[in-house]
């Protein structure tokens, strides 16, 4: 079995270095360690050369194509080299050396999986669970991790969920091949939701793994570290992606249903976050994502 890992560099290169050598340091290292750079300035690419891994496989987009374009770059690498499976890792996670090992021995448990993921914490707070699987309400669309801010030492357990965080996640060749890669005109945020349900709609299964296997500096390459706040980057993307999913629910009543999750529930939560921030420009941000979902405006937001 051939296995891969696919890391996206873009704008933090020391976090970058880190993701790449806990794969490299894992007791079943993937066979291709994959970073596909999302535009960085050349000091960035020249700190991120001289630290990375010997035989990592450096890809230069040359332009911040997004998170989901840039993972699909790097899967379609693996697929080139007849990878079965490929580890998502985020470039500012930490995986610990079994991660490979034990997230493989679950993957293969059923031939029907499509991707598997374990608990992670937060890098500042190993003893608080960060994710711990996602759910997805099926009328209302609007997602929510498992056991966030509880304690890791003991997760839940094992189960099949409504989706994996693209944190860190193994993801199935076949599945891929099956459903297709990850939306890039979503750009980043949802994407990985929009997959698994895509996966789950055809019969595949999303299996979340109840081992601690990584770490997560959340929001390091898009905010402040650790903080769940929002900044206007993450705003726009989580106003415009799940509302355009929901949008693009073909049966009437079941697209109803889900605008009015993403709006008054899950809009709701992030309206408040926005606000919170006392910032006019995250709020600003929040409204122009919703704006764009009903427009069907997608890829990279679009800045004045």
């Amino acid at each position: 079995m051939k296995t891969a890992s696919v890391t996206v560099n873009w704008g933090s290169p020391r976090d970058t270095v880190l993701a790449l050598q806990s794969l490299a340091a894992m007791t079943q290292p993937p066979d291709y360690i994959i970073c596909v750079d999302n535009g960085s300035p050349e000091a960035d690419l020249a700190e991120l050369r001289s630290g990375m891994p010997k035989d990592t496989v450096l890809i230069e987009l040359g332009d911040n194509t997004g998170l989901a374009k840039a993972h699909n770059v790097g899967i379609e690498y693996a697929l080139a080299h007849d990878v079965d499976w490929t580890l998502l890792l985020n470039n500012d996670a930490i995986a610990k050396p079994d991660c490979m090992d034990r997230c493989l021995a679950e993957a293969s448990t059923s031939p029907d999986i499509a991707v598997v993921g374990p608990a992670v914490t937060f890098t500042d707070q190993p003893d608080v669970l960060w994710f711990a699987g996602g759910k997805v309400s099926e009328w209302f669309a609007y997602p929510r991790h498992r056991g966030l801010r509880a304690a890791a030492a003991t997760p839940p357990p094992s189960s099949d969920v409504g989706y994996i965080s693209g944190c860190c996640a193994l993801v199935s060749s076949k599945a891929i091949r099956a459903i297709g890669p990850f939306r890039s005109d979503y750009f980043a945020y949802y994407e990985e939701t929009e997959w698994c349900q895509r996966a789950r709609a055809n019969g595949w299964r999303c299996r979340y793994l109840g081992e601690v296997l990584c770490t997560h500096a959340v929001s390091a390459s898009s905010g402040k570290r650790g903080s769940l706040g929002l900044n206007e980057t993450m705003a726009y993307y989580l106003a415009r992606n799940p509302l355009r999913f929901a949008l693009e629910t073909e049966q009437p009543l079941h697209r109803l249903t889900r605008v009015v999750g993403i709006l008054g529930v899950y809009g709701a939560f992030n309206g408040w976050r926005a606000i919170k921030s006392k910032q006019p420009a995250i709020a600003s941000a929040y409204m122009q994502g919703l704006g764009d979902a009903f427009r069907g405006r997608m890829g990279k937001r679009p800045v004045a």
